[in-house]
């Protein structure tokens, strides 16, 4: 009996262990491929716009990225203060499956899960749409899985599919960097 309790304990601890692990390698990878949240900005990514939200974004102009064999479509960098927050990469939505056992292969099972279909109703949710919406979270940052697509098969609608990385307080540092838009200098 003590022997088989101690294999179960210890059967946990390794399975513990492992999922740390992944969300590990997500802290350590701090981004997607050469683009690392927290770092300044550099002239040669692009040209900045402004964000409604408040950020400078930067639409990367050629994308010649995968995700194994998964091919990237776009993808979108937001500074704060010249410092990269958060980045979105866009992916064909066909590609919806493949990517998610990708995700859950490399860094575990999802932290959080916020989806909404029929079966989990939101009544936030938009009426036309059902979305998939998984989050990875470490210390650090946040990685978020996110597919939205139209709630009647065949029906017209744009599906999206992009992943989300983003630093935790991000938030903060856009509005820290909205109440230091207006110095005294300029006055």
């Amino acid at each position: 009996m003590k022997y088989t309790l101690l294999s179960i304990y210890l059967l946990c601890l390794i399975a513990s262990s492992v999922t740390g692990q992944s969300l590990k390698s997500l802290d350590d990878n701090n981004g997607f491929k050469k683009y690392k949240l927290g770092s300044k900005f550099v002239l040669g990514q692009g040209v900045k716009t402004k964000d409604p939200e408040g950020s400078d974004k930067v639409n990367v102009g050629y994308v010649n990225e995968s995700i194994g064999d998964i091919p990237v479509k776009a993808i979108e960098l937001f500074y704060a203060r010249d410092t990269l927050g958060k980045i979105i990469v866009r992916i064909s939505p066909e590609y919806y499956e493949k990517l998610l056992e990708a995700l859950n292969g490399a860094f575990g099972k999802p932290t959080q899960n916020f989806t909404t279909n029929e079966k989990n109703p939101d009544s936030s949710a938009s009426v036309n749409f059902y979305k998939n919406d998984f989050l990875w979270k470490t210390n650090r940052l946040r990685l978020e899985y996110v597919y939205a697509y139209p709630k009647t098969a065949g029906a017209y609608g744009i599906k999206e599919l992009y992943l989300v990385y983003a630093l935790n307080d991000y938030g903060q540092r856009l509005n820290r960097s909205k109440i230091r838009a207006t110095s005294a200098k300029n006055f």
